[in-house]
Order: structure tokens, then sequence, then C-alpha cells
């Protein structure tokens, strides 16, 4: 009873979130949040037998609730005059993302505390985007000054044909501006933090990387052990997007998992309770260290359930824990349901994952497990059957060649990411003992990028879809949903 309350609450409050993010911000649906808490109590009070639409009710509301308290944000546009008059500014305030540094330029997120004009310190609190030089000295928790001229993000038309609410996409993190080219100083080291001793961990780590393993197969790695934007350069990483292979370097569920099996299999000689407590402060530790997306938070609470379920000796039901680790996400930030498709592509291809693959393994059990072609081949369709309808709807590309080349790369990238760790940490203590697991880790990457490389080539590898209907995406996973279900009905026959 109790299992069956929570879940129609949930279920509720998740549609309310869409339902408001689809709207958005109309702030008229505090009233319709109102009207469906009313109804939750008249319900209760009438008859014991409403109390699911009570409690469906009452869902929905604190969801209109939740979301429109969460864009309450007159405060955060005091920059808007501004950005109407193209007026150069000075700001200051702490960097508050992990510096990302390119070819052109390092960007971050600049917590704003301070607005300098006409002599006067202003006391203000918004968030901006920040685009400044390649000087890669800059850290989190850092207090720097910036002059610039401000502007606000807005919609942009892709190369697909499609609208990407870039706006929206900035403001689920509380970024409300962008500033490019802009001037920064350094005012103030700032005070060290875990999260300051990770991000030095990680550039140390990084830079390690660079010096034992040349590029472009260091960037690579970098992209697999930390998901570092930029590393690959924009014209190998198109390459791989064209051959459906960016979930590796973007820091995907799977390369999270793969992180989190190893940390744990090195734990296994400790006694259970102090294996969990070990456990549970490294993945939270690796999460923050490479920027605790919406992927790595997603994997990392799934982790975590595996964790308390052993110490617990409670089963694991991976079903009920995606669902409770995506509602977790969204209540901490309800704006990712709707706003963040790295969030939705993550979810939908975990549940791929989950419920398709017993039976894709039966369909393709002749497959060899010899380099891991049958587990390679299950996760790649199970995973690209349920994100289909969503990635053409909102990317509109699709990667033919994807199942073979995923067969034939992902075998290495466990390997090149546990030898690419284990060399670039010698190095940092026991330099030479670092080479020889470099060796091993470069031909593995260079394996990798050969295959790239070959099925990029390849006319027609990637075809793009126009952009259609969203009802059109609404019908394909209901479809899909229902083939699910029948699949489900099947193997309980």
């Amino acid at each position: 009873m109790l299992v069956k309350i929570l879940s129609y609450l949930s279920v509720a409050y998740l549609m309310a979130i869409v339902f408001h993010s689809a709207l958005f911000p109309d702030i008229k649906l505090v009233i319709i949040a109102l009207i469906f808490l009313g109804i939750s109590i008249i319900s209760s009070l009438i008859s014991r037998k409403l109390i699911f639409v009570a409690v469906a009710c009452l869902g929905f509301g604190l969801g209109i609730f939740h979301f429109s308290y969460s864009i309450e944000t007159s405060e955060k546009y005091i920059f808007d005059v501004f950005v109407d008059e193209e007026e150069m500014i000075e700001i200051e305030g702490f960097i508050d993302s992990y510096p990302i540094v390119n070819e052109s330029y390092t960007s971050f997120i600049l917590d704003v505390e301070n607005l300098y004009q006409s002599e006067n310190e202003i006391a203000v609190d918004s968030r901006v985007l920040i685009k400044t030089d390649t000087y890669s000295g800059y850290e989190y928790g850092m207090k720097v000054k910036t002059v610039g001229v401000l502007e606000k993000p807005s919609s942009f038309i892709t190369d697909t044909g499609r609208i990407f609410n870039y706006d929206r996409y900035l403001e689920k993190d509380d970024v409300y501006y962008t500033m490019s080219f802009a001037e920064t100083s350094i005012v103030d080291e700032g005070r060290d933090s875990i999260i300051r001793s990770l991000y030095r961990f990680k550039k140390s780590f990084l830079n390690s990387i660079y010096r034992i393993i040349p590029s472009p197969e260091s960037g690579l790695l970098a992209g697999i052990l930390f998901g570092e934007e930029d590393a690959l350069g924009k014209e190998l990483e198109e390459k791989f997007r064209i051959v459906g292979l960016m979930h590796i370097v973007v820091l995907s569920g799977y390369n999270v998992s793969i992180v989190i099996n190893i940390f744990m299999r090195t734990l296994v000689f400790l006694p259970k309770n102090i294996r969990a407590i070990f456990a549970v402060l490294g993945i939270i530790s690796f999460a923050l260290l490479v920027g605790a997306g919406p992927t790595v938070v997603r994997a990392s609470i799934m982790a975590l359930f595996i964790v308390l379920a052993n110490v617990l000796s409670r089963p694991f039901v991976i079903e009920r824990a995606l669902f409770i680790a995506g509602l977790m996400m969204v209540i901490m930030n309800p704006k990712i349901l709707f706003f963040d498709i790295s969030f939705q592509l993550s979810f939908l291809a975990t549940y791929g994952l989950i419920v398709l693959s017993p039976w894709l393994e039966e369909k393709f059990k002749r497959l060899p497990k010899i380099f891991a072609i049958q587990e390679s081949a299950v996760a790649t369709i199970a995973a690209q059957i349920m994100v289909l309808p969503l990635l053409l709807y909102q990317i509109g590309d699709f990667s033919i060649v994807s199942p073979l080349v995923n067969v034939l790369v992902l075998f290495a990238v466990p390997w090149a990411m546990l030898f690419g760790f284990i060399g670039s940490v010698l190095y940092i203590f026991l330099p030479f003992l670092g080479f020889p697991f470099a060796f091993i880790t470069k031909i593995l990457l260079e394996y990798q990028l050969l295959v790239v490389e070959l099925f990029s080539q390849i006319p027609f590898a990637t075809i793009t879809v126009p952009p259609f209907h969203s009802i059109f995406l609404f019908l394909g996973y209901l479809f899909i949903f229902l083939w699910i279900q029948k699949i489900k009905n099947l193997s309980k026959i």
C-alpha cells in the first residue's frame, strides 16, 4: 500500500514538472497547483476510496509549486539593463566550476557577488558563464575580477534544423548570462576545500597523462577517464559523433560503472562494513572530481544503493533504484527533467539496458563472448533502441555504423582506463614505472582511434532526419513501452 502511494505521488510530481517545464515560466500555474492541492484535500476527506486520487493531486500540486519556486529568479536577472545597453561592466565573484581550458579560451562559471559602477561597489547575486584568456592558472574557489560585455544566452537553430534552448540549458545550472572575451584578474587565491583539492588532483592527473601519452591518444584517455571537454579537438570529436561513440568520451554511465567496478574490486579484501564506508567515500569523491554531471550523479546514486543493499543484506531491485535515483536528482534540481538532454538520454539508455538486455542476450546467444563481443552488442543495441526516438527528435543524427563500432571498441575501453590510470598515478610518484603501463595504454587507444578513423570515412555512416512534430516522439515511445510490456509478459509465461 505504502509503495503504491509513493509511486502515485512520485509519478504525479514528475508529470507536473514536465507540464510546468513545457509552459515555462507561466506563473499562473501556481493557481493550478492550489486547485490540485484543494482537490487532494477534498478527495481525502470525502472517501478513503479516493486516496490515490488525493495522492496524485497532491503530487501534481507539489510538483508545480517546486518548479515555480525553482524559477523565481528576479534577483538573478539584475544585469538585464547592462545587456540591453551593451555596456562594459566590472564584476567580482568566486569561480564556481572546474575551469575548462581549450585552444582559444578558458571558461568557468562565476558566482557574482559585487558589481563595480562609478567607483561604487554594489552587492549582487547572479551567475555568469565567463570565457576569458587561455591562462590555465584559474582554480575553483578563486576570487576574480572580470571586465567585459554581458550577453543573455538565447535559443538557436542547430545544423540539423532543431531549436536548441541554450538559455534554458544554462538556467538549469542557475547561469543567466555569458561574457566572452573577458579580461580577468585574480583578486584572492581563496580557501582550500575538498572540491578544490579534488580538482587539483584531477589537474595533476591530466598533466601526467599529457606527459606520458602523446596526442591525440592522451585526449581520448582524458575523455574516457574524466570526461574532459574539448580534449579530442573539434575534428576528431566530429568523427566520434559520426560513428556513434561519443558516449565513451563524455563520461557516460558506462565509463562510470567501469570506474566504480574497479574501485569496488580493489576493496574486496576489506570487511564488508569498512569496504562500504570506503566505497561510499570513493563514489562521492569520483562524482565530485569529474564535475557531478547528470550521468555521473545518476550512476553514483545507483552505485550507493548497491553498497547499501549489500550492507543490509537486502535484494537490489535495479529498476526501482534507477527510478529513485532519477527522482532524487529531479527533486534536487527540477529543471534537468525537461531541459537537460544528457540526463534524459542517460536515464533512458540505462532503462533500456535493464529491460531489454535479457531479451537481447537470448537473441544474440550465438555471438562469441570473447573480447566482450556479445556483451557489447547487447548493451549497444539495448541502449540505442531506448534513446532512438529522443535522439532523432532532439539532435536528428543517427549513426548506422554505431553498433558495429561499439562491438569493435568497447572491450578495449576498460583496459585502457585501467592501464592509463595506473600509469598516470605511477608517473606522478615514480615516473620510470609509469612508462610500461603508458605504452600498453597507447596501443589500446591507437586501436580505438584507428577504428573510429576507418568507419568515419564510410559514406552515409550517419543519416540526418528532418525535424518532426513531438507527437511522433510520443508515439515512438508508446510503441517501445508496449513492446517492452509484451516482452515482460512473455518472460513471465
